[in-house]
């Protein structure tokens, strides 16, 4: 190789580089205009898919959307305005996703109404426009949905093109149920309507399309006007061709003409040619320098030598690296392929330990344990609760975004939220020097009718975004309320309760230009706002407004921000007792009441100073004792059981080993296992366990001795009972197993739904099965229908225990003939309390 460093030879290795280095640029830039203009091509045939798929789907909901519509309306026959209009605003939520309602009945003493969206729900008075005439007729004569063709604008207050969709209401049984009806339920839709419908990257390509119906209508967009006869397209004058798709109307053939936002490809960019003549430039100066370096050769041969051998192991370790990251790059296609399974059954499989922690853990809490085992049970407890109620919170999301949650109405207290509130969240201030303050006044009536877990999501919510904001100072929370009855009459019948929680804080503050964004999830603050506190910020101001109110902020940079939030509750009626029904008693008592919570300590000195008692309070277990020890002993000692340093076990042990006798009556609060706690004080002389919150009512006649002594509760309420249990994880079958025979019922196991039939067909008796619906050999599903069907056992009930707690998989096995449906983690209550039920024995 050292004699190719001639001149003759040097220079036809240049003008070979040369050529050959200008041909393969040459060819290269020929293929990348090729790629380009194939891509180009690729990608505007699939926005016109994609635009043609998503125009199907929403002219599809149209339809559906009526027939849901028309279907409430039959459901919740008769019908007042206030019920009809809450239905129209919940199956069309945005203004433009219809243009005008009607309810018609041929029956004039039936009532009739009209809806637009920009005058309301009204009376119909006149009768329907002559262009809705045709459809309803038909309507009436056949019973079926009637969907008319695309209508221009005339005589209407729609002033664009239209589709009318006409549903019959039945009225009648059997076969002829829809040929009877009477009422008929009309909808009239802009066709433009549907454009503004999808999605927001569909509607910013702005595409042109014709609608044509099956009586050859043709309507164009963007001009939002009729045609009068069929487009014609010269496809010679266009590079990307149009998209023709029939699409299905109730039978009848509709046609979708799209047009791409621009006819042609995008000529090729600059930058090619400026690539074609750098590699030309490229190829000479390269020819150029290899004939130097020939020229060069001799005295750098042993050089280049060296340097081979160095480019041979950069070479190796290149090598190496692709194949590594093609590994990765398989990896992480996998892992995108593999999401959306993994997001299906991300809650069944979590919440499957979550179940056998805490029923473990409740098991655990029935026997013989120490004050600090039950401690650590509890924080155990608290938190697989805590990440149960995280999953919670993801599916909240989900159904919030797609505006399918749905609100639980059921009795609860204010004291239980608030009590709970502070236990959580006054360790998380005080940590960070702050003061945490809560305000519940005695006009606020706390027994009310509502979401009891949604109503504390927002109070947490608000808190904890308080707290993170604050670094000095204090955080407030006040609850009060725009009701202002006074009678108890004013106070029945369900009445409407307005509920105010606002939350004040010391912290930095949030500049006013932000506080539009705090609910939004989309924008970034200027301000370093915490990111979480804004999702549980914009979750709760959804809750709140699901309970007909919002959240309002205030702020001042440098003084603090201000959160009020306002929920619509109602009251509980079979609670709920006049503010001015003042309880004495007989005779006064001198009380000492020992907790670690302010807000309840305060609570139970108002009650009691309010019945005539003389209330000394203590916060400090041990303050308490030094005060028993010099002090003439109380009446009545009420302890707290959960308190920091000195508990309610080392409290009455200290008692217990004082010199002098005490012969107070002592009381012990608590809001967690009465029976375990009663296990643990049977060597003290404690008279009563009450549950936390007490109420006063309740309070007063222990003091007072006047109550009636319940007998003792049934510990086994499902003697007798016979439960079946399909569950193929070993450790949920020990859990419910050991549940239910603690309760009084015998228990038949089986691992799938399989054994579980091979059982029902080999036992004498069995009340009930509780079958799980994800199990091997034979799933909860197909176990139920052999059951009902093959075997004939119609009236078995049989409830589905299953991790699955969407509203959608309840509904679907609700349907496929399960009884009920009950969730894990396994809730010993609910359980006992379905069984009762279903098998007749509450």
């Amino acid at each position: 190789m050292k004699y190719l460093a001639s001149g003759k030879m040097a220079n036809v290795v240049f003008w070979l580089t040369f050529v050959v280095g200008s041909a393969i640029g040459l060819l290269l830039f020929n293929q990348g205009v090729s790629s380009y203009r194939t891509q180009e091509l690729n990608h505007a045939q699939q926005h016109l898919q994609q635009f043609v798929a998503r125009y199907d789907v929403a002219l599809q909901q149209t339809i559906e959307r009526s027939t849901k519509l028309a279907d409430a309306v039959h459901l919740n026959s008769p019908l007042k305005a206030a019920q009809l209009s809450q239905f129209i605003h919940l199956v069309y939520p945005k203004v433009n996703d219809v243009a005008e309602i009607y309810l018609f009945s041929d029956n004039v003493a039936l009532p009739r109404f009209h809806y637009a969206p920009d005058t309301g729900l009204s009376q119909l008075v006149d009768e329907l426009a002559p262009y809705i005439q045709p459809y309803l007729i038909a309507a009436r004569k056949l019973g079926t949905t009637q969907v008319s063709p695309i209508i221009a604008a005339h005589n209407s207050a729609v002033k664009s093109p239209m589709i009318v969709v006409v549903n019959p209401i039945a009225e009648g049984v059997g076969e002829e149920k829809a040929l009877n009806a009477v009422t008929f339920l009309i909808t009239v839709h802009q066709v433009a309507s549907l454009t503004d419908a999808l999605p927001n990257e569909a509607g910013r390509e702005h595409f042109a399309y014709i609608l044509a119906d099956h009586e050859q209508n043709h309507y164009v967009f963007p001009d939002n006007k009729m045609l009068d006869s069929a487009p014609s397209v010269d496809a010679k004058r266009t590079d990307i061709p149009d998209l023709n798709v029939p699409l299905n109307i109730l039978g009848n053939q509709w046609q979708l003409w799209v047009y791409p936002p621009t006819r042609h490809v995008k000529p090729v960019d600059f930058i090619y040619y400026v690539y074609l003549a750098l590699s030309i430039v490229g190829s000479f100066v390269v020819g150029f320098l290899l004939r130097y370096a020939l020229q060069q050769h001799r005295k750098l041969y042993l050089q280049l030598l060296r340097q081979s051998r160095e480019v041979k192991r950069v070479t190796h370790s290149l090598n190496d690296t692709e194949i590594a990251l093609a590994a990765s790059e398989k990896t992480a296609a996998w892992a995108v392929s593999g999401r959306t399974q993994f997001m299906t059954t991300l809650s069944h499989q979590i919440r499957t330990p979550v179940n056998g922690i805490l029923g473990m853990t409740d098991l655990c809490m029935q026997t013989e344990l120490s004050l600090k085992q039950q401690d650590y049970l509890r924080k155990i407890t608290a938190s697989a609760e805590h990440l149960n109620s995280v999953l919670g919170d993801l599916s909240d999301f989900a159904l919030l975004e797609s505006g399918e949650l749905q609100l639980a109405e059921q009795p609860f207290s204010l004291h239980e939220i608030v009590d709970s509130l502070y236990a959580m969240l006054s360790k998380e201030a005080q940590d960070k020097g702050l003061v945490f303050n809560i305000t519940l006044p005695h006009t606020v009536h706390c027994d009310l009718i509502g979401d009891r877990r949604r109503l504390s999501e927002i109070m947490l919510n608000l808190c904890i975004n308080a707290i993170e904001q604050t670094s000095s100072g204090h955080i407030h929370l006040v609850i009060s309320t725009d009701n202002q009855q006074t009678e108890q009459d004013s106070l029945l019948h369900d009445s409407d309760y307005t509920l105010n929680i606002m939350v004040t804080d010391t912290g930095a503050g949030i500049n006013q230009e932000d506080i539009n964004q705090l609910f939004s999830q989309g924008q970034p603050l200027k301000q370093n706002h915490n990111a979480g506190g804004r999702l549980g910020l914009t979750i709760s101001q959804q809750l709140c407004q699901l309970m007909g109110g919002e959240i309002v902020v205030s702020s001042q940079l440098g003084i603090g921000s201000c959160f009020t939030a306002s929920v619509k509750l109602k009251l509980n009626n079979l609670i709920i007792t006049s503010p001015e029904k003042v309880m004495q008693l007989s005779a006064p008592q001198r009380i000492v009441v020992i907790d670690d919570n302010p807000i309840s300590l305060t609570m139970l000195e108002n009650a009691l100073s309010i019945m005539g008692a003389e209330v000394a309070t203590f916060q400090s277990a041990s303050d308490a004792l030094e005060a028993l020890i010099e002090n003439d002993q109380p009446d009545i000692i009420l302890l707290d059981w959960v308190m920091p340093q000195v508990g309610g076990l080392a409290f009455l042990s200290r008692l217990q080993q004082l010199k002098v006798q005490i012969t107070s009556r002592i009381l012990v609060l608590t809001a967690y296992d009465a029976k375990s706690i009663s296990r643990m004080t049977q060597q003290f002389s404690v008279e009563r366990i009450l549950s936390k919150p007490c109420r006063n009512e309740e309070l007063f006649h222990i003091i007072e001795n006047t109550e009636m002594i319940a007998s003792e509760e049934d510990n086994s309420p499902l003697d007798g009972l016979v439960v079946l249990v399909a569950e193929d994880n070993m450790i949920n079958q020990e859990i419910i197993s050991e549940l239910l025979q603690q309760e009084g019922a015998e228990v038949l196991l089986s691992n799938d739904g399989q054994h579980c039939i091979d059982e029902l067909k080999r036992a004498e008796k069995v009340d009930i099965v509780l079958m799980d619906i994800n199990m091997p050999v034979m799933n909860g599903l197909a176990a139920l229908k052999v059951i009902r069907g093959e075997l004939g056992m119609a009236d078995l009930p049989i409830v589905a225990l299953t991790a699955n707690i969407f509203e959608q998989d309840k509904q679907q096995y609700i349907q496929a003939g399960m009884n009920e449906h009950l969730g894990k983690p396994y809730d010993r209550g609910e359980i006992v309390r379905c069984i009762l039920r279903l098998t007749q024995k509450a």
